[in-house]
């Protein structure tokens, strides 16, 4: 009595003064201590019991089989009283068997359990459903099936936990055939109004994605407790029903009043959005209000919905708050640290785990290689994959696979193929990810050859293999081989109106150089979804249509189709190359507004368009602390400060890199080089080309090789610079000789440009640069004749030279100007604003410098093409339509002119305003008669 009512010490009392003893009292008293979760003492006494005589029986046995299992640290125990069991014969109790099956299961010994059931001489429908049970919790659902096909067979009848079972297993194993049979078999047995029996068939209808059917079972119940409600609410959320997820919530809370931790985390589910993030902090709220803010596994739901939603830095105060933290938090971390693309966040979490000696688990480790998952971490990547070796996950499939993703994108195609061979099993996420690691090393062949294979091995393929394969196609020479064949087994398998494959195949035409078969694809959609406008977009800033993806995004903003972080990231890439900073300003803004402005693709792409426009101190306010830059970050602001002329800077950010333990790639060097270049840093810029291989391991490219040649010619070392040329590691192309060509018309090296000259017409007969370049090197050493003869041989070739233009944004308005330009309809005012910055500049000491009219006339008509040049044009109608104490940006598609350099100069001290003018080789800033380049660009 005193047991079944708590009083465990008082019971003892009892038994302890009890002269006699009875099999009955040492089996209550031993049951009373399992009751009360003292499993131990229950052991103790049980062995006190044996070794007074007491024969053994089937309830004490079971008894303490059921204090074992749920002790979760008593395994060796229950495998010595299953030796007893053996031993004195009673596994023909049937109460005796099933216990062992449930002891088993619960500590996922389920070969165990098995061998268990099959020597158990008689079986009851408990027996069966344990050993059900005990497969579901390990995952095994197609075992629970087939136990379930056996037990119909021998006539067994079902009862409601039986039914519960296989209808969840039949949803986990989208098996929609079969789970329709167990409905039948359920409705016959007449207990389809059991609630437990209801509520799996609601999460089984789920699974399906036939939500109207798990409404139905909903709606029809008579008896609904709080299981109904969360599977309804997760049958939403899973099948991505936001509102209704929501609406049911707020139901919930209407009728029947009580929720849960489990309420609470299937709700938070849907709230990841940015659209529903303040339900999110509402229900978060909700769970401190109602004490369960400690509740781990709605923390972890909490963590999740934060990073979804691009808040990060709530997710780690959360975390920093939490008290109690599983593996599944500090998993929780790494996995949103991964999807902002902050992957140092998600190693930082990985070497506390290993501080802390926590045990770690397969989804541990996929977290950590995800965030390996760029060239920049590969070194990181390898020593988790020894890692993962010596805690024995190298045989897992979801490690397998993050591993050959892990080795794709860092473009080690040999190590990930490795990789795959010698895993033990495969599907077709596996298959997916060679695939994906060939197309992100523009691998087509390699990336079809996979497909067969992977069709050959009796796999079939998904709409993530053929966006896989599709983004293989990269080049305009294989659209006609590859990408147009394909396209055609596409339409064949029926995959053509999958909106994702349909938004690849928009992306492969662009990738490929038809944009005009992209924007067919487009304009053929009668529904076009916001993933379908994205597409367009990034397709357009892809192929440098950047006009083109602005005008997208207007009719985006103005159809009301949402942006996401891949839109918002293209439209920031538009106005960063057409130097529009309104346009950038106010996708910033928008990006802020619906919450994308943390996420790893629009941060980086917001700092290069500010970085690009000119606003370095507005890249600056959003730039991450050095400890969290990716490498992408520090090349934005290393690019970004070599190009507005702040080359020392740049040059210490180079080594502020290195300190912060930031690997440096081919685009660092790049920017360091050509900042090198332009800063007159000769000697600096050598040393960091010869360390770039031998120091790290970055291997010479042509873009290096480029930025050498302009660097010697630059400073008038042509001598060295052709000696380059001849030693390069790479065979130069039309940029390493334009650059040299461009050097020799500073320095008027004519035979040396007349060699650098025919070398471009050598590969490209109608490359107008190289005619214009060396008809100016003629014309700045007075070979005039030599510099018509080259022209009159242009035209014979009918080759057109590319006209210089410049433009500026005027209240949301570009205005452009050609040379000598008089259609714009302010030109009488333009022409006349020239004629009295003119009058002004010579006032202050300008002297023209007609070297740079590059034609043979008089000097005074040199001196008027001079004031034609369409940056003046640009200068003029800026002044006179733009507030006084304003920056003035104007830009020009080339090199910007040596006379006008000096005019913008004089002019930025006599009007005392800043003027930044971008040409396509850098920024110069114009402040008090001051240029930021000082005079060497």
């Amino acid at each position: 009595m005193y047991s079944k009512f708590g009083k465990i010490d008082a019971a003892k009392n009892v038994f302890d003064e009890m002269l006699e003893r009875n099999e009955a009292s040492w089996n209550n008293m031993i049951s009373g201590y399992v009751t009360m979760g003292l499993y131990v003492e229950a052991g103790r006494l049980f062995i006190e019991m044996w070794g007074r005589g007491f024969k053994l029986n089937g309830y004490v046995i079971a008894s303490l089989l059921t204090a074992f299992s749920r002790s979760e640290s008593m395994v060796l125990e229950g495998l010595q009283v299953h030796g007893l069991v053996l031993k004195n014969g009673l596994l023909y109790d049937v109460f005796v068997g099933t216990s062992l099956l449930h002891f088993y299961g619960m500590y996922g010994i389920i070969s165990s359990a098995r061998t268990v059931f099959e020597e158990m001489p008689h079986r009851n429908v408990v027996s069966w459903t344990s050993l059900m049970v005990d497969y579901s919790d390990a995952g095994d659902f197609n075992e629970v099936v087939k136990l379930y096909r056996r037990m119909r067979r021998e006539g067994i009848s079902c009862n409601q936990n039986t039914f519960t079972t296989v209808i969840s297993s039949c949803g986990a194993l989208d098996d929609e055939f079969l789970g329709h049979q167990v409905l039948g078999h359920v409705l016959k047995s007449g207990i389809e109004c059991n609630v437990s029996v209801a509520n799996s068939i609601i999460s089984m209808f789920g699974n399906f994605s036939s939500v109207e059917d798990a409404c139905y079972v909903f709606n029809h119940m008579d008896e609904r407790d709080i299981i109904s409600w969360n599977s309804m609410i997760t049958v939403f959320a899973n099948n991505w029903l936001c509102n209704e997820s929501l609406r049911c919530f707020h139901l919930m809370r209407l009728d029947h009043g009580e929720i849960n931790a489990t309420t609470l985390s299937a709700v938070l589910v849907v709230c990841g959005s940015v659209d529903n993030l303040k339900w999110g902090r509402g229900i978060h709220c909700l769970v401190v209000k109602l004490g369960l803010d400690s509740n781990v596994c709605i923390s972890n739901t909490l963590l999740t919905m934060y990073f979804q939603s691009g808040r990060h830095k709530d997710a780690e105060k959360l975390f920093n708050r939490m008290a109690v933290k599983d593996l599944i938090s500090w998993n929780s971390m790494m996995t949103g640290y991964v999807l902002e693309g902050k992957c140092l966040g998600a190693l930082k979490m990985l070497n506390e785990l290993l501080d802390m000696g926590k045990m770690m688990n397969f989804v541990t480790f996929a977290s950590a290689l995800a965030a390996c998952s760029d060239a920049e971490f590969l070194v990181e990547g390898r020593i988790i994959h020894s890692l993962v070796i010596i805690s024995g996950f190298h045989q897992n499939l979801v490690v397998g696979n993050a591993l050959v993703t892990m080795y794709g994108r860092c473009g080690m195609m040999q190590v990930a193929k490795k990789v795959f061979q010698m895993m033990p099993e495969k599907e077709l996420v596996t298959w997916n990810a060679l695939v994906g690691g060939h197309a992100e090393n523009e691998e087509c062949d390699e990336a079809l050859e996979t497909f067969k294979l992977l069709r050959q091995e009796g796999e079939s393929p998904n709409y993530i293999t053929l966006i896989n394969v599709l983004g293989s196609f990269s080049d305009p020479g294989n659209l006609l081989k590859c990408g147009m064949p394909f396209h055609a087994y596409i339409i064949l398998t029926g995959y053509e109106t999958d909106e994702y494959v349909k938004n690849s195949l928009i992306t492969m035409y662009a990738d490929c150089g038809d944009l005009n078969s992209s924007n067919h694809m487009f304009n053929g959609l009668l529904n076009k979804t916001p993933v379908t406008w994205n597409a367009m977009v990034a397709a357009n800033a892809q192929q440098g249509q950047w006009e083109e993806a602005l005008k997208l995004l207007l009719e985006m903003q103005r159809t009301k189709v949402n942006f996401d972080q891949f839109s918002l990231s293209a439209g920031l890439a538009a106005s960063a190359n057409l130097g529009i900073l309104e346009d950038g300003q106010h996708l910033h803004s928008l990006a802020i507004k619906l919450g994308f402005d943390a996420y790893h693709y629009v941060k980086n792409a917001t700092m290069d368009m500010y970085g690009k426009c000119g606003e370095m101190n507005d890249l600056l306010k959003i730039l991450p602390e050095p400890k969290r830059r990716s490498r992408l970050s520090w090349n934005i602001l290393l690019s970004s400060f070599a190009r507005h002329g702040y080359f020392q800077r740049a040059k210490e950010i180079f080594h502020e890199m290195l300190e912060q333990g930031a690997k440096p790639d081919h685009v660092t060097f790049v920017s360091l080089l050509s900042a090198c270049s332009h800063g007159g840093l000769v000697d600096e810029g050598l040393a960091y080309f010869a360390s770039m291989t031998t120091e790290f391991g970055v291997p010479a490219a042509i873009e290096h090789c480029v930025c050498i040649v302009d660097l010697l010619g630059r400073s008038g070392r042509l001598a060295e610079a052709e000696k380059f040329i001849k030693k390069m590691p790479v065979q130069p192309n039309d940029f390493v000789w334009r650059s040299l060509l461009a050097a020799c018309k500073t320095h008027g090296h004519v035979e040396l440009g007349k060699k650098a000259a025919e070398n471009i017409l050598k590969s490209n007969p109608s490359d107008d640069s190289a005619y214009v370049l060396y008809s100016n090197v003629c014309a700045t050493s007075g070979r005039w004749q030599d510099a018509q003869r080259i022209r009159v041989k242009m035209e014979s070739e009918n080759v057109k030279k590319k006209p210089a233009c410049s433009w500026l944004n005027v209240r949301n308005k570009i205005s452009m100007f050609g040379v000598g330009d008089q259609s714009h309809p302010g030109s009488e005012q333009i022409y006349i604003k020239l004629m009295e910055l003119r009058k002004k500049i010579k006032e202050a000491g300008y002297v023209p410098d007609t070297s740079y009219a590059l034609h043979d006339t008089d000097d005074e008509q040199k001196e008027d093409n001079l004031w034609n040049h369409s940056e003046r044009l640009a200068l003029a109608y800026g002044l006179i339509h733009t507030p006084e104490d304003s920056t003035l940006r104007i830009f020009k598609n080339l090199r910007v002119c040596g006379d006008c350099h000096s005019v913008y100069k004089l002019v930025s001290n006599i009007v005392r305003r800043v003027i930044i003018l971008r040409d396509p080789y850098r920024f110069h800033h114009f402040s008090s008669g001051k240029c930021s380049c000082g005079d060497y660009w």
